[in-house]
């Protein structure tokens, strides 16, 4: 069992919806354990640690932040996605 040596926090300030109709705060948390760089992202309102939205792990600081940040614009990307067919619908 590793211990989590660094953590960060990345806030999205813009909220998705997900399918219920709830608003969903997204956050991205960074961190290091065992040699290891994970990243997850997560409601921040409601967060799961066992049961994150999303989850990785990789070699670097860099890597773990840029794929963190990545998940969230694509989530972010198919939320307006998906508002823009409901609107058109």
């Amino acid at each position: 069992m590793g211990y989590i040596l660094e953590t960060y926090t990345v806030s999205l300030q813009e909220c998705a919806v997900n399918e219920l109709g709830t608003e969903v705060h997204l956050h991205a948390r960074v961190f290091r354990t065992a040699g290891e760089w994970y990243a997850d992202v997560d409601d921040g309102l409601d967060p799961q640690p066992d049961n994150p939205l999303w989850c990785g792990s990789y070699h670097s600081q860099r890597a773990a932040i840029d794929a963190a940040c990545a998940r969230i614009a694509a989530l972010h990307l198919a939320h307006t996605t998906r508002l823009v067919d409901q609107a058109a619908s």
